[in-house]
């Protein structure tokens, strides 16, 4: 990523460079009385489409070389110790009720658990049957196994699930199998 970023801080200093420099003075010189040299048109156009594309180059090697040094994100030990406490909160407490949207019952719960402002920690769902579900961030596992809380009764309808669950989550430091 570190070549990248510098091929395209180079770039962007290239494209500026012949922008700012007089192109007529970089042009190939006239050779005889038929040659003829830029137009004004033609050197204003050059100018505008090396300055569209330093601008971009320029901003787009700041953000590489940003993500590459300054924001390397949270290291894996404390992304271990996020989940486990969202393990702790999931299964503390009151019974819970499933999320209706999203890519799992769960995930909800444990996403405000392990993520921080400014940070984007990638949670995904990995399996899920009727009652457990399983997730994964950064090679770690989550575990979530629901059971229906006692005195729960049936649903109204098939596809509204208003009952309450008791969890039971579990944290192992490896992917999900």
């Amino acid at each position: 990523m570190t070549a990248m970023v510098v091929f395209i801080g180079l770039l962007a200093l290239a494209c500026f460079t012949l922008a700012v420099v007089n192109p007529r003075r970089t042009w190939a010189r006239p050779r005889g009385p038929e040659a003829r040299e830029p137009s004004a048109a033609v050197v204003i156009t050059l100018r505008v489409a090396l300055l569209g594309m330093a601008v971009p180059s320029a901003w787009w090697a700041a953000d590489g070389l940003r993500l590459a040094t300054v924001d390397p994100g949270p290291d894996h030990d404390d992304i271990v110790e996020r989940m486990e406490a969202a393990a702790e909160e999931l299964t503390s407490g009151e019974p819970r009720q499933k999320y209706p949207a999203g890519d799992g019952a769960w995930d909800e719960y444990i996403v405000d658990e392990i993520r921080r402002p400014g940070e984007d920690v990638g949670l995904r769902l990995v399996s899920a049957s009727a009652n457990t579900e399983r997730y994964e961030a950064d090679g770690i596992c989550l575990t979530v196994v629901a059971s229906v809380a006692p005195g729960e009764p049936e649903p109204k309808y098939a596809h509204i699930d208003d009952r309450h669950y008791n969890l039971e989550a579990d944290v192992k430091d490896r992917p999900c199998p």
